[in-house]
């Protein structure tokens, strides 16, 4: 068995995790923020793996996952308590929300 390695994508920094919309049409990669105050997801579109626009979320982001109806993207910012959301259809942030110490992960239900 071979395996055949794709295209490199540059990142604002080292990718920490990736979520994929439902209809797989985008990547959302989340940088951790090591070393730096806020951490980063940059959505990529998996049919051509053309970057867009690294979105800033929260302190030291631990987790990211994408809701069932592939609407709205979720970053838990472990050191910043707080959760991050951001719109699919504009890759627009929406206001963080305010969460308990150290949220690590998130879960999804259908």
């Amino acid at each position: 068995t071979s395996i055949r390695v794709g295209k490199r994508i540059t990142m604002p920094e080292g990718p920490a995790f990736i979520a994929i919309t439902p209809d797989g049409k985008t990547a959302y990669v989340l940088t951790d923020g090591a070393g730096r105050a806020r951490g980063w997801v940059t959505p990529i579109r998996t049919s051509t793996d053309r970057t867009r626009d690294a979105i800033r979320v929260g302190r030291i982001p631990d987790f990211i996952a994408i809701t069932p109806n592939g609407k709205t993207v979720y970053v838990a910012n472990g050191l910043s308590s707080t959760v991050t959301r951001i719109r699919t259809a504009t890759d627009k942030r929406l206001k963080h929300v305010q969460v308990g110490n150290g949220p690590a992960y998130i879960a999804m239900t259908p």
